[in-house]
């Protein structure tokens, strides 16, 4: 959802760079006395001018606008995915926190553990840590069940198995 994010702000300066330049040539352009080079300012302001908030083009334009705005602030407030998740303590007043990135790494390590595992990958949010592992033996068996086990251990020795569930997908890789 972050690229998301960063890729509609991006479009969205954009815009509002190109429409600030395009308006200042318009500026200048008329401060001068010439006429208008992109926007037919002259033409537009008739047409508003005649317009009332009753005409259904205004209406729907602000309807349009509205929606906009609200799905843009929706999308500015979601939450993402944590840059840290925060570890029990036993000692009052410290805060430990590990790093988002630290624990996909170490869940990693501890999915690939189980004998028969080629692969895996790991993404952790606050509540739950996606893993997706691949074997290359014809007949898994129970290997769903090991990585499980395992991830679930890591997580338990961190003291996160009370909030962060594992949740694994086990593919098998297509023979040569």
């Amino acid at each position: 959802m972050r690229l998301v994010n960063r890729i509609l702000a991006t479009l969205l300066a954009l815009a509002l760079l190109g429409g600030a330049v395009i308006a200042l040539v318009e500026i200048v352009l008329a401060a001068f006395g010439r006429g208008p080079w992109l926007v037919p300012y002259p033409a537009w302001a008739t047409w508003l001018s005649e317009q009332t908030f009753d005409a259904g083009v205004v209406r729907a334009v602000l309807i349009g606008l509205v929606v906009l705005g609200l799905v843009l602030l929706v999308l500015a407030l979601r939450r993402g995915r944590p840059g840290s998740l925060p570890l029990p303590t036993t000692t009052e007043g410290v805060r430990v926190t590990a790093s988002r990135r630290g624990l996909e790494r170490t869940l990693t390590t501890a999915a690939t553990r189980p004998e028969g595992i080629s692969a895996g990958r790991v993404k952790a949010s606050r509540r739950s840590a996606r893993v997706k592992v691949t074997t290359n033996l014809r007949e898994p068996g129970d290997l769903q069940g090991a990585v499980t086990s395992s991830v679930s251990d890591r997580l338990a020795e961190l003291g996160l198995d009370g909030t962060v569930r594992p949740r694994v997908t086990l593919s098998r890789k297509a023979a040569r």
